[in-house]
């Protein structure tokens, strides 16, 4: 005959079944969250592609820098617009419904992540890190006032307009990175402009990325004697 006492026993059982029905609750609430801030895609393929980049190395390591759920959740869809970067109709589809949603600041933060400007940037700024906390707060401050770091290029752009608006942007704001970014056509346009903006810009020193369909210019602020 067992010696286990039958309501100590009951309790326990008790305690732990409503454990794991707590566990598993909070689990089921998490996923359908995470369901519902999806659903604006509209597309159960492309929701899908967005939920594997959750353990994507990549986002692992923005995740320790980039505290702000929002911003986080932007990288993630940057990232899903570079894996559908095989199926343009998925992928223009995306960034139309992210720029419904979350207007051109979100758009921008998205291809920033798309075109992995955002990884080199992070590489420039480890250069010079302080501290751990510096590299989060930099980070963060860029992705925030987007706007303020780059310049997307469109195809549309005359090399007059790319020149000026580089030129009054980094007068403005001074940033410590300033980043010209062109795709396709407007990859050849950066081009061009190059040699004028670097003239303009003399407390930068330039350092580009090229391919034959993308010009990124990453223009690196210096201090001068």
């Amino acid at each position: 005959m067992s010696s286990e006492d039958p309501v100590e026993s009951l309790a326990s059982g008790a305690a732990k079944g409503t454990l794991e029905w707590t566990s598993e609750f909070i689990k089921s609430l998490t996923l359908k969250f995470k369901d519902r801030k999806l659903a604006f895609i509209q597309d159960s393929e492309t929701i899908q592609t967005v939920k594997e980049q959750y353990n994507s190395g990549e986002l692992n390591f923005y995740k320790v820098y980039i505290r702000d759920k929002e911003l986080l959740f932007l990288v993630k869809l940057g990232l899903t617009l570079r894996s559908l970067e095989k199926n343009d109709e998925k992928r223009q589809n995306l960034r139309n419904k992210i720029f419904k949603r979350y207007e051109l600041f979100g758009l921008h933060i998205a291809q920033f992540v798309e075109n992995g400007i955002l990884n080199r940037y992070a590489a420039i700024l480890l250069d010079n890190l302080k501290s751990v906390d510096d590299l989060k707060k930099k980070i963060e401050e860029t992705l925030k006032n987007i706007d303020k770091h780059i310049l997307f290029v469109k195809t549309d752009n005359s090399n007059r307009t790319v020149i000026e608006m580089a030129r009054t942007s980094v007068f403005a704001n001074s940033p410590h990175i300033f980043v010209i970014s062109g795709v396709s056509g407007a990859a050849e346009l950066v081009r061009t402009c190059e040699q004028t903006i670097t003239r303009l810009l003399t407390d930068y020193e330039l350092e580009k990325i090229s391919s034959g369909f993308k010009e990124t210019l990453f223009y690196k602020r210096i201090l001068k004697n």
